[in-house]
């Protein structure tokens, strides 16, 4: 089983509480969580596409580093970690978005993914931007978002696009270089049509862990019985947070503290544009049906506890089939990130470190 970092390139990283680590992300931090994540067994790290913030007392999200220039960036201090950076579909041109890729895979000497982000769910950071289409574009994202991964194929593929979709046509629309291997895309919708997407035009999935390990696994057959439908090998990632400490009862007060300090303010801001999106079984569902805990979560499943408790639960998680890695969501993230790779890796029996360790 892989690991890799759910990078906190937005303000607060992904706990909405009062009482979690207040911060806004600098390049220096987040070079060190990945610098760190190396040297102790992390395999990959991907970082959010965030146009506009939350609010509340914490300003959650409101800071944010960019995408695509940070993972530009952490290619050059980092040596074997895959590195996904986001683009949403309404903001980025995909001629803009290809080249992009095509140069950060050019810098990372081909470790380089791209996270493709539909939108939907936060309109109020599109609308500011003028370039949110209305709110039909949720019955309609995922076709949105297949004739974008088309044309950054073509892109790719053969350096000129002609594409004639409903949504994007073009005339003799150029990019160079080719890149000079396979770029991989990513997708992380929750939603059917999501895993239909996913598995039609995708190399990687990405989802929120939610619901406990049986649901997870639920989903894990439906996305499972999708990929054998169209024929194409996907691995499924999965985000999943950690709270670390001593003992199983300092890691458990640690967490409900979080909870009992929760951002309100954020968090009925959230819930206001979750509610503009009616898609069934995507990210705006889930976040209109959790409830505090589950909302200071960013609407992700935690494990908590010692070194020991952890390092079991891992395995657990490990051992559901059709799920090829975890992206973790860690409280104090160098520390974490460090205690992981010395005291909870170590203990499983799941745990499969990256070759360029093993061959060290």
């Amino acid at each position: 089983m892989e690991f890799g970092i759910f990078i906190p390139s937005a303000r607060n990283g992904y706990i909405i509480s009062e009482t979690a680590p207040q911060y806004s992300p600098t390049y220096a931090h987040m070079r060190e969580i990945v610098q760190t994540g190396e040297e102790n067994g992390f395999s990959f790290a991907l970082s959010l596409s965030c146009l506009r913030g939350h609010g509340g007392t914490t300003r959650f999200w409101d800071d944010a580093l960019e995408s695509m220039t940070q993972m530009a960036a952490l290619a050059r201090d980092t040596t074997f970690m895959k590195l996904i950076g986001s683009v949403n579909v309404l903001a980025i041109h995909p001629a803009i978005a290809a080249r992009m890729a095509v140069t950060v895979d050019s810098v990372s000497d081909g470790r380089f993914a791209l996270n493709i982000v539909p939108g939907g769910w936060h309109p109020k950071e599109l609308e500011v931007l003028k370039v949110w289409p209305g709110y039909e574009y949720n019955s309609y994202r995922w076709e949105y978002c297949g004739e974008y991964c088309q044309v950054l194929r073509e892109l790719w593929e053969t350096g000129v696009s002609n594409f004639k979709g409903k949504y994007f046509q073009y005339d003799d629309l150029r990019v160079g270089p080719l890149p000079p291997r396979h770029i991989d895309l990513v997708c992380a919708g929750a939603s059917q049509q999501a895993i239909e997407f996913t598995t039609r035009y995708a190399d990687y999935s990405f989802r929120l862990a939610w619901g406990g390990r049986e649901a997870l696994q639920d989903v894990a057959q439906r996305f499972k019985a999708e990929v054998g439908n169209a024929g194409r090998t996907i691995k499924p990632y999965v985000a999943l947070g950690v709270v670390l400490a001593d003992t199983d009862e300092e890691a458990e007060a640690k967490l409900q503290d979080y909870i009992d300090h929760a951002d309100l303010g954020a968090m009925e801001y959230m819930l206001g544009q979750a509610a503009t999106d009616s898609a069934k079984g995507g990210t705006s569902e889930i976040l209109a049906n959790v409830d505090k805990k589950g909302f200071v979560q960013m609407s992700t499943d935690f494990i908590t506890g010692s070194p020991q408790t952890v390092a079991a639960e891992l395995d657990r998680w490990a051992a559901i089939d059709g799920v090829a890695g975890y992206m973790l969501v860690l409280t104090d993230y160098v520390e974490d990130i460090k205690r992981l790779g010395r005291e909870v890796f170590p203990l499983m029996k799941n745990f499969t470190p990256p070759k360029a360790l093993t061959q060290a």
